[in-house]
């Protein structure tokens, strides 16, 4: 009895060992782990229960089931990757068909502008035109304290107003001026007045006709906030500058008007 079994350990280990070693040639690792787990069972068992032959039938048999288990668990592992490469393919077409949709779109486009008339924009507007669009446009600008020298970034916006004002067949330019409350009244009237003359003496040098250009200055009467404060001085030293079509307004002398 010791001696068969001591056979069978003996048989049980050569073979495994060998036949380990064919399965890692044809199936790597995992394989022939699975193989040689089956193979070593059967081999056990088979030895058990009917002696030599039954161990080398037993290990046949493990064998054959340890490999059926492996070939069944890499059944699943690609049906599972043929699945997520489906899903990758459709992805990939529904990217295809959008991309083709925006080319035909864009075609369309280009062939649409290709085969349009051309538009031929004039050179300038007529004077008519002009009057409706700048109709009572209105110019902010703001003085430093006891100022009336007008800001280097104001000349871009006096210039495109002059501009309006040159394409209006009857163009009034009307400038109000105010001061802050800093200093006596008399001052700050004599203020506003010098900052609308500078606005004015600038229309002038711009070709606006004096004719078309009224002042009006208010002084510190006029204060945008009911408190005084920093802020509230800033905006109140201000000219307003107005365009106005005179063929749509009646335009009346102001009382400190030029």
């Amino acid at each position: 009895m010791y001696k068969q079994i001591t056979f069978i350990l003996l048989l049980g280990i050569s073979a495994g060992t060998a036949f380990a070693d064919t399965q890692r040639a044809n199936y790597q690792n995992s394989a022939s782990a699975e193989a040689t787990t089956g193979y070593i069972s059967g081999l056990a068992v088979g030895g058990l229960v009917g002696g030599p032959p039954g161990a080398i039938f037993g290990a046949a048999v493990g064998a054959m089931l340890g490999n059926g288990f492996f070939v069944r668990k890499r059944a699943n592992v690609l049906r599972v990757e043929l699945y997520e490469s489906q899903l990758q393919v459709a992805t990939l077409r529904d990217e295809a068909l959008v991309a083709q949709q925006q080319m035909q779109q864009a075609m369309a486009e280009l062939y649409k502008i290709k085969t349009s008339a051309a538009q031929v924009i004039p050179a300038g507007l007529s004077i008519a035109s002009a009057s409706p669009c700048c109709d009572n446009t209105v110019l902010s600008l703001h003085f430093r304290t006891g100022s009336s020298a007008i800001e280097p970034h104001y000349e871009e916006q006096l210039a495109s107003l002059v501009k309006l004002a040159n394409q209006m067949p009857a163009a009034n330019v009307e400038i109000t001026g105010y001061a802050d409350r800093n200093g006596d009244a008399d001052m700050n009237l004599r203020l506003s007045r010098e900052r609308t003359a500078s606005i004015k003496q600038y229309f002038n040098g711009m070709g606006i006709q004096h004719s078309s250009i009224i002042t009006v200055a208010y002084g510190e009467s006029q204060p945008l906030s009911a408190s005084q404060s920093f802020e509230a001085d800033f905006f109140d030293r201000r000219v307003i500058v107005r365009l106005r079509d005179s063929s749509k307004h009646m335009l009346t002398q102001l009382p400190d008007g030029e």
